[in-house]
């Protein structure tokens, strides 16, 4: 029972440090790190008490019994204190976001919707798994194109109340991009993004997911190539489900961070779009979470070179040390490519978010980024770190990602705005 105890300790002690530093110089710690920080970090509310149960459970049950046990009677204690310290910070992590927001004069929302955020906080953060909103309906898996033999499929979100209603005027449209490095066993469309996703369609849009071609089976840049291809049928076919398909906003996390950064950067750029030839491929903003903005590292903003060298092997199948492959790097790096921007007008209003406690990819990234960006674009840019926040920290409901999505809010109603004035 001792040793149990002094284990339980060790652990929860370890768990607590690493949300506060969180170890990245390896690519197999900063994973580790990154799991175990998100559900010691989003998952608090509910560990908290948990431990504090099983201190007392193992206490009573005749656990201490010299120096070591008492040592680590403390320790968890300590470890705990911390953790509820951490639990409170959470509550404020939404301050920087707000402020940045502020700073671009970005509406508020009305005093009827900041009342109903409150009475739906805590009974979501007490439901952390459950995304789904009652009113919004999905359509999954419906097919946008085909590519290498691949059938490329979507899955459309819509309120309930809007389907199906020709008198409804046409709604601003999200066209969502998941993560997972680019890599088949990374991420799909069914688990990324759902709280805005639902979120969003319960405002009225139309949010579209996608899936698309992944790596190593798929090499650079049939994935920013398929986004175009989702793209196309937005344009051809958005309208049926109530969409404006002249009113497009990318969004997508991690690596789909980047790939909706791109499709802000690349609009109209034939590499990307040779079988749609004629599609006008701008779009009218873009919102990227914990993007991997320096992609290979040729910046020199990734925690690591694994993850580089990793990408290099399975997404271009060639090591960035290759010359003649320079072009093609620098191509799927967000940073080059606005380094590179031909055309500044065409990049919109571009969002970047990113948690300050990220063990896979820097906050550096989305910082220099945003630099780059404010030096050529003509529109706005902000950008926000996240304190606190782990990779992927928006992925189930939490006090933090709670608080994030309802300044999120802000933004819906900065672009619902835009899209009014273009419509008129």
């Amino acid at each position: 029972m001792s040793f149990f105890f002094i284990t339980c300790s060790l652990f929860w002690s370890i768990n607590t440090w690493n949300l506060y530093r969180p170890p990245n110089s390896k690519a197999v710690i900063g994973l580790v790190s990154f799991v175990c920080g998100l559900l010691a970090g989003e998952l608090a509310v509910f560990l908290i008490p948990w431990q504090i149960f099983l201190a007392c459970l193992l206490i009573n049950s005749g656990a201490i019994t010299g120096f070591w046990t008492t040592f680590a009677l403390l320790a968890w204690s300590i470890a705990g204190f911390a953790q509820l310290i951490y639990l409170i910070n959470s509550s404020l992590s939404a301050q920087p976001l707000r402020q940045a927001l502020d700073s671009h004069t970005i509406p508020y929302l009305s005093s009827l919707e900041i009342d109903s955020q409150r009475q739906e906080f805590w009974p979501r953060v007490l439901k952390p798994f459950s995304i789904g909103l009652k009113e919004v309906h999905c359509e999954k898996n419906v097919t946008y194109g085909e590519a290498d033999g691949e059938t490329l499929k979507l899955d459309i979100y819509q309120a309930k109340s809007h389907r199906h209603d020709p008198s409804a005027s046409p709604a601003p449209v999200l066209m969502y991009i998941h993560g997972g490095g680019l890599l088949e066993y990374g991420g799909t469309k069914t688990s990324q993004g759902l709280p805005l996703l639902n979120e969003l369609a319960r405002r009225g849009w139309v949010c579209v997911s996608i899936d698309y071609r992944l790596s190593p089976s798929h090499k650079w840049p049939a994935h920013l190539i398929d986004c175009k291809s989702a793209l196309q049928w937005i344009k051809d076919t958005i309208s049926d489900y109530g969409g404006n398909p002249e009113f497009v906003v990318t969004a997508g996390d991690s690596a789909g961070g980047l790939l909706s950064t791109l499709m802000a950067v690349t609009a109209n750029d034939p590499r990307y779009q040779a079988e749609h030839p004629d599609l006008d491929s701008r779009i009218q903003g873009a919102i990227s979470f914990y993007g991997v903005m320096d992609f290979c590292n040729s910046f020199g903003q990734s925690h690591n070179h694994e993850l580089s060298d990793y990408w290099d092997t399975h997404v271009f199948d060639a090591g960035t040390d290759d010359a003649s492959r320079q072009s093609k790097f620098e191509s799927a790096n967000a940073i080059s490519a606005v380094q590179n921007q031909e055309n500044p007008a065409s990049i919109p209003d571009c969002v970047i978010i990113h948690g300050d406690r990220d063990s896979l990819v820097a906050v550096g990234e989305s910082r220099l980024l945003a630099d780059k960006l404010q030096q050529v674009s003509e529109n706005k840019v902000i950008y926000s770190h996240i304190p606190g926040a782990q990779h992927a920290y928006n992925i189930f409901r939490s006090i933090r990602s709670e608080l994030v999505l309802n300044e999120l809010m802000r933004l819906a109603i900065f672009f619902e705005e835009k899209h009014l004035s273009e419509k008129r």
